[in-house]
């Protein structure tokens, strides 16, 4: 910029008198000083045609290349060829895997659910799922981790939300062993409760809650033992996670359908 008003300041030498003055300050200190002499302004009129030309065209040089930014770049530089991404979007990682589940009167809530062998999954930093659901490879939770529905779960207290690693049974088949009840009526029966703690149905033993017991309908029936016994099994089938409500106390949680019964350990 030095070089350009230097340049303009000849060209305005050529074409305006030598005693003029562009700066009104300069003017008023000249006026209240007549007695200082002026500073002596070189007459250019009477130079060389050839260096005006060359200041003039320097000039144009310099002002076009104060009108033109030198593009920055380096390592650290960083181009992008589109819109910026929202990175609250993005995917985090884990297993979508029950996230689609209609459960009734709850919403799911997205876990961390990874696939560490081929019929084994990483839940959540706490608990391992073996199989893969099917007939002939179900599931098979612990009873912790049916429990652990109730860690967001309570409709009561206006907690509604089913943990993905709960939605994920829902619909698929699982084998899990239990503590077993009948109803209280002779015969045989198609009913049945497959549960955590012993209990015989009445007053022997700790009652289930509903995240600990699982409502079993059996493919087909089989003879009840005597009132008030206690009786271990394995049950295989498929788990629907439907919540059973009474003016938002939970009721039951786990139904079992196409169950099948092994007795004993």
């Amino acid at each position: 910029m030095i070089f350009i008003g230097a340049a303009l300041t000849i060209l305005l030498s050529k074409e305006d008198a030598p005693s003029r003055t562009s700066n009104p300050q300069l003017s008023d200190m000249m006026e209240e000083s007549p007695d200082t002499p002026p500073a002596s302004i070189p007459d250019l009129s009477e130079g060389d045609d050839e260096e005006i030309d060359s200041a003039k065209a320097l000039a144009e040089d310099l002002a076009d290349a104060s009108t033109t930014r030198p593009t920055k770049t380096g390592p650290s530089e960083i181009v992008s060829s589109g819109p910026a991404q929202d990175t609250s979007k993005v995917d985090k990682g884990g297993l979508t895997i029950g996230m689609d589940r209609e459960i009734s009167s709850a919403t799911v809530l997205r876990g961390d659910i990874k696939r560490v062998g081929p019929d084994e999954l990483a839940v959540d930093d706490e608990f391992t799922l073996q199989g893969d659901g099917t007939q002939e490879n179900p599931y098979r939770p612990t009873w912790e981790y049916l429990y652990s529905a109730g860690d967001t779960y309570a409709p009561r207290l206006g907690k509604n939300e089913i943990p993905q690693r709960i939605a994920l049974l829902d619909g698929k088949w699982i084998n899990i062993s239990g503590y077993t009840v009948f109803p209280l009526v002779s015969g045989k029966t198609k009913e049945m409760l497959v549960m955590l703690n012993q209990w015989d149905g009445c007053c022997i033993g700790v009652p289930p809650t509903p995240f600990d017991a699982i409502e079993v309908g059996l493919n087909e029936a089989v003879m009840r033992g005597p009132k008030h016994t206690i009786t271990y099994g394995t049950i295989t089938g498929r788990l629907k996670v439907d919540p059973y409500l009474i003016e938002d106390w939970l009721v039951g949680l786990y139904l079992l359908e196409e169950g099948t019964l092994q007795p004993g350990i």
